[in-house]
């Protein structure tokens, strides 16, 4: 579908503000704004002077905000045409629903014109649809952090749950959900915000044994040849001796790493002890440091690379089948077998003194509830420390989206991560962080779950944005904090390996510039 945002009343870029939300509706949609339409119009007429020959599917949306001048309403119709069918749908919010909706808190960054137009996009998207999104308004990537601001600006809890009802129009086990998150993630916040010069070290090896369908990360395969890895792990360990030098001079020290990738275990026995040990020799960091490492394809991993990451250090490791059923893993391009995971995690196993998690994704091409059932049964018989279960997002970038691939939809994605939950409490684990993503399946969420005590304290530090990450490598981001408002200043290494090593002495500069707000 073709969508049209109109108005008599709003800007251009309010306009835009409903974008994410049309898209939460109509993932594939093709979305346009116009100002100032007089809506003379008939629907047919309105409908039949756009391009019919290109577009079976149109929708023209019209939405008048008249706020702050009284009196307050919101007026709005979408018409749509689908083949030679018309139809339309018709909203309108009187003052006094509005003052009620504004009676409650509200800490969102756009202002409240902004905030009408969603709750009138919501309105209108739910008569046409029949199907109201779990997260109501919210489109971003961390709706946590709206507890979180309203638990900094003081609000009582019955006013915080009012405001995600009433304000975001968030469904009720969405709301419950955050609140049990942010219960967990309370404590580390608070040392992190107490402690802000521990900070966050995150260092990627953008190389894979071979590309997922559904993966748009930078990496690069490695089928042919290892010497682009020789010479990537040369600009690395500049950049890691450079960066230790920096953190030391401007008194951080890490309380986190984090190895990822790509698949950071693709690199031999040797060259692993090498990176690991040049990391613990030059980057200042705890001694109670948390240390993990991505290993997410069992195919990378022997029993010899596992004994010298946890020899190295390493505390922290992450086995992620993504699902256990064959045909699906030869689907998506991962090159091994559900008996690789069982023999690989076995020999995890026996190392003690590390924390394993399983990553899986549910809306794979051609999986079910069924066969979320079943992968869970077996990971359930593995009894990992954490598990963390990801929507499936098609990317662009994604042979998935270039192969033009739809995903599962609506109810029974739900019902996937409903069959989630309950497996994951029946392993007793808790949620102690979530995010979502642009074109997620099912407009739901990633949900991070942990035994009790065994949450990864990277995760909730980088998805809260309440600490300093430090990113080195090809792809890596680094994120200042300043935690008296919140605010961050970003920089980025490119994502091109080749084009990385040229040029990361840019963010490296960049980095130390920032550092004055970290105190």
């Amino acid at each position: 579908m073709n969508i049209i945002l109109k108005s008599n009343t709003l800007s251009r870029s309010e306009l835009e503000a409903g974008l994410s939300l049309s898209r939460a509706f109509f993932p594939e949609a093709q979305v346009e704004f116009e100002e100032e339409d007089n809506h003379q119009s008939t629907v047919s007429t309105n409908l039949s002077r756009e391009n019919d020959a290109v577009n079976d599917e149109l929708g023209i949306l019209h939405i008048d905000i008249h706020y702050p001048d009284a009196p307050w309403r919101i007026e709005g119709y979408f018409n749509c045409k689908t083949g030679s069918n018309f139809t339309e749908v018709s909203i309108t919010l009187n003052e006094e629903q509005i003052k009620f909706l504004l009676s409650h808190p509200y800490v969102g960054k756009e202002g409240k014109r902004k905030l009408l137009l969603k709750r009138g996009l919501i309105a209108l998207f739910s008569q046409r649809t029949g199907h109201t999104p779990p997260w109501g308004i919210l489109t971003g990537i961390r709706p946590s952090k709206i507890l979180h601001r309203l638990k900094e600006a003081g609000y009582p809890l019955e006013d915080r749950e009012g405001s995600l009802r009433e304000v975001y129009a968030i469904r009720e086990d969405k709301a419950q959900l955050l609140q049990e998150v942010v219960s967990i993630q309370q404590p580390f916040l608070e040392t992190m915000k107490n402690h802000p010069m521990d900070v966050a070290v995150y260092i990627g090896i953008p190389f894979c044994p071979s590309r997922c369908s559904y993966c748009s990360f930078p990496a690069y395969s490695l089928k042919r040849s290892r010497e682009p890895l020789e010479h990537y792990l040369q600009g690395l360990g500049e950049e890691i001796r450079a960066t230790g030098e920096w953190m030391r001079t401007a008194g951080l020290t890490a309380d986190s790493l984090y190895l990822g990738g790509g698949t950071p275990t693709i690199l031999t026995t040797a060259e692993i002890r090498c990176l690991i040990a040049l990391m613990m020799t030059h980057i200042p960091h705890k001694e109670a440091l948390e240390f993990t490492v991505e290993a997410g394809r069992p195919d990378t991993l022997s029993q010899e690379k596992l004994l010298a990451l946890r020899a190295s250090g390493v505390n922290r490791l992450s086995i992620n089948p993504q699902t256990m059923h064959n045909r699906t893993l030869q689907r998506i391009g991962r090159a091994h077998t559900v008996e690789d995971i069982l023999k690989v995690y076995g020999l995890a196993r026996e190392i003690p003194g590390w924390i394993i998690n399983m990553d899986l994704i549910i809306g794979l091409p051609g999986e079910g509830v069924r066969d979320i059932q079943e992968t869970l049964e077996q990971i359930k018989a593995l009894e990992p420390d954490n598990l963390t279960v990801h929507a499936l997002a098609i990317k662009r970038g994604s042979k998935e989206h270039e192969q033009g691939l739809t995903q599962n939809l609506g109810r029974e994605l739900e019902a996937m991560q409903e069959v989630v939950m309950a497996a994951a409490r029946s392993m007793g684990m808790q949620p102690y962080y979530l995010y979502r993503q642009k074109q997620i399946a099912g407009n739901l969420e990633n949900i991070g779950f942990a035994k009790p005590g065994l949450e990864c304290r990277y995760n909730i530090g980088i998805m809260e944005e309440y600490q300093a990450v430090i990113g080195l490598g090809a792809g890596a981001s680094s994120k200042i904090v300043n935690l008296a408002d919140f605010s961050l200043v970003s920089f980025h290494h490119p994502a091109n390996w080749q084009v990385y090593l040229e040029r990361w002495g840019e963010t490296q500069r960049k980095r130390a510039e920032a550092e004055k707000i970290l105190g």
